[in-house]
């Protein structure tokens, strides 16, 4: 598997291949510098390429930066609390965001290679470096708050507790390698080191073809970043898929290797706290001596347990620990209204349809509707010391006006669902396919009604949100299951007919 220090080593082969040829070509006579600018620039290309393939990837991370965002500011006693609604309302642009930032992080890129504008360069290098280190900062420094404080208490920060972090992780290289939060913000800082000597030697930055051609080339690789982030957002699934849940992957087999890996952690220490004076000391004392920390720190003397120091995740394999890597396929949980379907999911002989939906495009309201209301009256037929006969009949009939709810999606949703999405559950079911759809937990409480307004027969279940944006790019997306590995996963705006599914899958 790729790691930091092959890219490292890969990105400075090239910077310094790339820098013997322009020295070649006698276009630099500062040969530090030069290498820098290729060294930085091939990174930035290399790091918003990676995420342009899942530009919906970062947008999904910017939403979790806002909301720790938002959930920081809003616990200030000051003025700037007055920022906190400031952050859902840019969450609402996540996207946007997205496609920008790593618009501009390609764009970059081959501006430092080529040495396009230098001094502007520099600038924009300096500042979005500064960013980047903002927010990987506060992605590795949050690990130091206690959940119950807010990020600017710095007086309660303590040792570093990775479950505290607010967010998990910066999605430096999106999907394709996850960098642990105290490494890429070291990455960052270290990178500022070279953003700063551009910005003190801008002049002696060496700079490739002529302006025009300069302009040309940058333009063209924005446009084309633009345009691919795009295809890659809305229009169709990414590219190339780095998820644990793309095509060929065995969920049932992946699921059960990370329980039995999370089964064999071990608790290695503990983080103990002394609510008398605050005191948080780290005490490498493993499960199996319990009696020597508990005789070591009291509960009288004002010791309590604040976490457990554990090992990573990990089976055995011919007497060998072998570390396994915890993804998202972990979460993977499905429910329905009388508990949970998880298993009988993973275990489903052949082919199972699985419609994901993790957010309906619509709106719950409610409509005035026209009942026949009928007024009965009771007549006594007889009645006597053991028995009374009473006989209704219908004494009025009357229109009545009631309320109900109901789901209105938006229109090319529901259309979708009726003209596509149900023939292709109809046709499923009908190959002996169990069909099925998940939406969130969230709007567990209407589909009732969606099922209802777009005509939908098949059962929905609930998951986490987080999971279903992660199984697939696509609201709503098709996803084949076969003997519970992924066979087959289609956008909304590329989904086959019923023939062609079933000639697909067989």
């Amino acid at each position: 598997m790729t790691s930091l220090p092959t890219l490292i080593v890969s990105f400075a082969a090239i910077a310094l291949v790339l820098t013997a040829l322009t020295r070649w070509a006698k276009k630099t006579d500062n040969l530090l510098l030069t290498f820098l600018q290729y060294f930085c620039g091939v990174w930035f290309v290399f790091s918003g390429a990676v995420k342009a393939i899942d530009p919906i990837g970062t947008a999904y991370k910017m939403e979790d930066y806002f909301v720790a965002f938002e959930t920081t500011f809003s616990g200030l006693q000051n003025m700037f609390a007055g920022l906190a609604p400031l952050f859902p309302a840019l969450a609402k642009y996540s996207a946007g965001f997205a496609i920008g930032m790593i618009v501009l992080e390609i764009a970059l890129g081959v501006m430092l290679i080529l040495g396009y504008t230098r001094r502007l360069t520099a600038w924009l290098f300096f500042l979005i470096l500064l960013f980047f280190t903002f927010l990987t900062g506060f992605t590795y420094l949050t690990g130091f708050v206690p959940t119950e404080a807010n990020f600017f208490d710095f007086a309660k920060w303590g040792p570093y507790v990775k479950t505290q972090m607010r967010v998990t992780d910066c999605g430096c290289f999106g999907d394709f390698i996850k960098l642990d939060p105290k490494v890429s913000f070291l990455k960052d800082v270290a990178l500022l080191v070279p953003a700063m000597i551009f910005l003190f030697r801008s002049k002696n930055m060496h700079q490739l073809f002529t302006p025009k051609g300069r302009n040309i080339l940058t333009g063209a690789v924005a446009l084309f970043s633009l345009v691919f982030c795009l295809r890659n957002t809305y229009y169709d699934l990414p590219v190339v898929d780095f998820r644990p849940f793309k095509l060929g992957a065995n969920i049932r087999e992946r699921k059960a290797l990370e329980e039995e890996a999370r089964g064999n952690i071990e608790i290695v220490g503990w983080l103990m706290e002394n609510t008398n004076t605050g005191e948080v000391k780290e005490v490498m004392i493993p499960m199996s001596r319990y009696k020597e920390l508990v005789a070591q720190y009291p509960k009288d003397k004002g010791w309590k347990i604040k976490d457990q120091i554990k090992t990573e995740p990990f089976i055995e394999k011919d007497g060998k620990r072998i570390p396994i890597e915890e993804t998202k396929v972990s979460d993977f949980a499905i429910e329905s209204e009388n508990g949970p379907v998880t298993d009988d999911i993973l275990n489903e002989p052949g082919y199972s349809l699985l419609v994901v939906a993790y957010k309906f495009n619509g709106q719950k309201t409610t409509e005035t509707i026209v009942v026949q209301d009928t007024t009965w009256a009771y007549d006594t037929l007889y009645m006597n010391t053991d028995t009374m006969r009473i006989q209704p009949r219908v004494a009025e009939v009357a229109p009545k006006k009631v309320q109900r709810d109901i789901y209105i999606p938006d229109a090319w949703y529901g259309d979708l669902f009726r003209a596509k999405i149900n023939p292709l559950a109809a046709a499923a079911k009908k190959a002996g396919w169990k069909v099925f759809a998940v939406n969130t937990f969230q709007d567990a409480e209407v589909d009732a009604l969606f099922r209802k307004s777009v005509g939908a027969d098949y059962p929905f279940y609930h998951g986490d949100d987080k999971l279903l944006k992660t199984i697939i790019r696509s609201n709503p997306g098709l996803v084949v299951l076969k003997d519970g590995a992924v066979v087959g996963q289609y956008h909304w705006r590329h989904l086959p007919g019923e023939g062609q599914l079933l000639e697909r899958h067989k």
